[in-house]
C-alpha cells in the first residue's frame, strides 16, 4: 500500500506517486501530480532544432561580435512573471532576436543590430473568426521591414476569461493584404480543428522588425466565433484553388478581387498552350456572381534578344459546370511565352 499525504499532518509537503501535498498559508492542499507529455509535435521539434542551431551559431562569433551583443543585451529587459526586470546576456539577446528572424524566413544575423524601441503598435478594426474564415480586418499598414505575427488559441468556453497561455503562433510573419490578414489556412494547419460557433478564440498580434528581430508591443483581443462568414469577405484565387483534375496553363496565380467595386488585382505567370495566344485557369469552385465578367491587365515577357516585350491582356472570368474558369487572352503587343500578367483592372 502507498501512503498518501494526509491533511492530518500540519506543514506536510511532498509527493507520493500521483498525489502531491503542499502547505499554503497554513492549509494543506492535495492535488494530482501533473506529468509532462513526452509527445513532441513536428512544430515543436522544428522550433527546438532552430533554437539549438541558433545557439551554436553564437559560439562561432568573434570576440568583438559577442561584445556587441553584450552591449545590446544591456539595453534589453525581459519581463518576468511578477513584473520586475531581469537582465539579459548577449547569448540570450542573440537567440531571441534571431529566433524571430528565422521564424519570419530571414537568415541568422551575426552582427548585433542597433537598439531601438520604435516598433509600431498593431491597430485594426476587428478579428473575424468563423468555422470557414479567419482574418484580421482593417489593419493600419506598417511598411517593410515590419511583418505581422499572429497568435491564436483553439476555441475556448465563453466562461474562460484568461486564455492567453493557450495561444500559439499561426502566422510567423506576414504582410497585411490591403488591410486584411487572412489566416484561415494557417489557423487550420496549426490548430487542426475548426472554430466552434459561440465559443471564444484568444488573439494576440504584434509587428516584428524583420531587419533586426525586435518585436513590438503585443495587442490582445478576444473574438467570439460566429456561425457564418461575414458579408464583404474578399474573394481570391491562387494556385491552391486550382482544380487538380484540369490542366491549367500558369506557373503562378494570385487574383485578388476587391469588395464593393468591380476591380481585381491580377498576378499570374501565363505559359500559353498549343498554338493559341492565351492561357486558361480552372478553379475547383465557383466564383461569386459579382466578380464574373471581363477584366483588363498588362503583360510583359522576354523576347529572343532578352529585351522586355510589353503586352496587354483581357481576362474572361466565368462559371461553368459548377466551377470557375479564367482565360488570359492576349490582345496587344508581340506575343511571347511565358508572359507575366499583372496590375489592377476593372471588371465589366
Amino acid at each position: 500500500m502507498i501512503a498518501k499525504p494526509s491533511i492530518a499532518f500540519n506543514d506536510f509537503a511532498g509527493t507520493a506517486k500521483d498525489v502531491t501535498a503542499r502547505n499554503v498559508n497554513g492549509r494543506n492542499i492535495l492535488s494530482v501530480r501533473a506529468f509532462q507529455s513526452k509527445v513532441v509535435t513536428p512544430a515543436q521539434a522544428t522550433t527546438r532544432n532552430q533554437l539549438s542551431k541558433i545557439s551554436r551559431e553564437y559560439k562561432q562569433l568573434s570576440d568583438s561580435q559577442m561584445q556587441a551583443w553584450e552591449v545590446l543585451a544591456s539595453h534589453m529587459k525581459a519581463a518576468s512573471s511578477i513584473g520586475s526586470a531581469a537582465e539579459m546576456t548577449g547569448h540570450n539577446a542573440f537567440v531571441r532576436l534571431n529566433s524571430n528572424r528565422v521564424m519570419a524566413g530571414e537568415p541568422i544575423l551575426r552582427d548585433a543590430p542597433s537598439y531601438h524601441g520604435t516598433i509600431p503598435i498593431v491597430v485594426y478594426d476587428e478579428a473575424v473568426v468563423t468555422p470557414e474564415f479567419i482574418a484580421i480586418n482593417g489593419i493600419k499598414h506598417a511598411p517593410s521591414p515590419y511583418k505581422l505575427v499572429v497568435k491564436m488559441s483553439g476555441t475556448q468556453s465563453v466562461g474562460i476569461s484568461n486564455g492567453w497561455s493557450k495561444t500559439v503562433i499561426v502566422s510567423p510573419g506576414m504582410e497585411d493584404d490591403w488591410g486584411q490578414a487572412d489566416v484561415t489556412k494557417l489557423y487550420f494547419k496549426t490548430i487542426g480543428v475548426e472554430p466552434v460557433p459561440g465559443q471564444k478564440v484568444f488573439v494576440e498580434s504584434y509587428w516584428m522588425d524583420t531587419a533586426t528581430g525586435f518585436a513590438g508591443q503585443i495587442l490582445q483581443d478576444v473574438a467570439i466565433v460566429t456561425g457564418e462568414s461575414p458579408s464583404g469577405q474578399r474573394v481570391r484565387a491562387t494556385m491552391d484553388d486550382l482544380d487538380p483534375n484540369e490542366e491549367s496553363h500558369v506557373s503562378s496565380l494570385d487574383v485578388d478581387f476587391s469588395t464593393g467595386v468591380p476591380v481585381a488585382e491580377f498576378n499570374a505567370m501565363c505559359l500559353g498552350h498549343s498554338n493559341v495566344a492565351s492561357s486558361e485557369v480552372y478553379l475547383d469552385r465557383q466564383l461569386p456572381a459579382d466578380v464574373i465578367g471581363t477584366g483588363i491587365c498588362l503583360g510583359r515577357g522576354n523576347g529572343a534578344d532578352g529585351k522586355i516585350i510589353p503586352q496587354s491582356y483581357l481576362v474572361y472570368i466565368r462559371n461553368y459546370g459548377g466551377k470557375a474558369e479564367m482565360t488570359f487572352a492576349h490582345r496587344g503587343g508581340y506575343y511571347v511565352k511565358p508572359t507575366e500578367c499583372f496590375g489592377s483592372g476593372i471588371i465589366y
